[in-house]
């Protein structure tokens, strides 16, 4: 998600959710979803499948109140449904499976288009199905999505579906058109958007873009792919998901990053093509590093993901533009960071009191992380920190991680204590 989104008074994103603060304790869950959108009445209908080891006792999932459960079973023990929560109660410990039918209408999270043009969704999952939204667990997603038959106007693009992880079967049903994703490495389930819309689609070997007009696409891929190369090097490390899909959808001007995925706006391919505006894309892409491939343990921590990818993006700008537009996107960083501290936001980076999404998503996380990645670097010069950079990301890469990990691995590059520097900015 980009700084400018949070910035943006217009923006969705912007708007946040109510979470619970209790944390599910299955582990090794796999999610499996099905999704019927109706764009008449706005309304999804949903059936979803929670497959999850546990020991007996009380275990919860997240729903927004706008997600109302029409069914619900689980093996071995007894359902209750709240406001913002499902809870089972287990009579025994082992596999588990809990079954769900439900509809899911407006929420934080679900944006439907005007003129019956389609949705997206991004972040809070718990808008569209049943979920444990915490940083700290990780899970995995088949989600198949039933597109509804409607014939697109003379010249205009039918729907097509876009989802995070491997695009797999399509099949034309009686309800509609019928598309799999599956997500088969655990992520975080805020990082399991998708979207539907009138959109065309371009694809090469290793990218897909979809959009409303393609025309655009050579450049986009092109561009893509020489940030891909960019973060690739720095990194160390192959991202996640082997494909990388752009959707650019209608609307203002969004970003939210996903597995294998970002959704941006038609406009955002418009000004990544013709006026070489890559900070978005770069912001994007950048998190399937640190953001997807490496995740953060607790939002408390949530700077390793938003202040990297603003780093990274800035980083990818100095490499594309040349050093003045690196020291030009800083300049603008500390004019933002001054601001902050002059109306009192100032934060510490790591910071306990950030127990939830809704006080994570705020520009310190973004701008102070930012402001410190280009301070280490000052300070270790170019060859250590980005030696620091690939040993941190590769060193960790599918795990989940917290600022000490990210301390360690600077000291480790650096052969110094960083202690006093980390104490200064991450933890003071």
């Amino acid at each position: 998600m980009p700084l400018r989104s949070l910035l943006s008074t217009g923006s969705w994103y912007c708007i946040f959710c109510t979470f619970s603060v209790l944390a599910a304790a299955a582990q090794s869950t796999h999610y499996s979803v099905k999704l019927a959108p109706d764009f008449e009445r706005q309304l999804l209908r949903g059936d979803e499948t929670i497959e999850f080891q546990v020991e007996a006792g009380a275990v919860e999932w997240q729903k927004q109140a706008g997600l109302h459960v029409l069914s619900a079973d689980v093996t071995a023990g007894e359902v209750t449904v709240a406001e913002h929560a499902v809870r089972v109660r287990l009579r025994s410990g082992g596999r588990h499976s809990l079954k769900l039918k439900y509809t899911a209408a407006a929420g934080r999270g679900i944006r439907w288009f005007a003129d019956r043009a389609g949705l997206a969704t991004a972040f809070y999952c718990e808008a569209w199905m049943v979920c444990d939204n915490s940083p700290g667990q990780r899970a995995t997603l088949q989600l198949e999505i039933a597109v509804p038959f409607t014939p697109p106007a003379r010249g205009a693009n039918g729907f097509r579906a876009v989802g995070p992880g491997r695009r797999g079967k399509e099949w034309h049903g009686r309800d509609g058109d019928h598309v799999v994703f599956e997500q088969s490495d655990p992520v975080q389930t805020y990082l399991l958007s998708f979207a539907v819309a009138r959109l065309a689609v371009a694809v090469d070997d290793r990218f897909s873009i979809y959009a409303q007009r393609v025309d655009a696409h050579k450049a986009a891929l092109a561009k893509t792919a020489d940030a891909y190369a960019f973060l690739r090097a720095v990194a160390s490390v192959d991202m996640m998901n082997s494909h990388y899909t752009q959707a650019f959808l209608p609307g203002p001007s969004m970003g939210q990053e996903a597995a294998g995925m970002a959704l941006m706006s038609q406009d955002d391919l418009a000004d990544l093509a013709a006026k070489d505006d890559v900070q978005l894309m770069a912001h994007e892409l950048a998190h399937q590093w640190w953001g997807v491939t490496l995740g953060i343990r607790s939002w408390s921590d949530f700077w390793l993901n938003e202040g990297f990818a603003e780093f990274m993006s800035d980083a990818y700008i100095e490499k594309h533009r040349g050093r003045a537009a690196y020291d030009q996107q800083l300049t603008e960083l500390r004019e933002r960071m001054r601001k902050l501290r002059e109306a009192g936001k100032d934060r510490p980076l790591h910071w306990e009191k950030w127990k939830d999404a809704h006080e994570a998503l705020g520009p310190i996380p973004y701008v102070k992380g930012a402001l410190f990645l280009d301070r280490l670097r000052m300070e270790l010069g170019d060859e250590v920190f980005w030696q620091g950079i690939a040993l941190y990301t590769s060193g960790n890469a599918r795990r989940l991680v917290d600022s000490r990990d990210f301390e360690q691995a600077m000291e480790k590059a650096s052969g110094r204590d960083l202690r006093m520097l980390f104490d200064e900015a991450v933890y003071h």
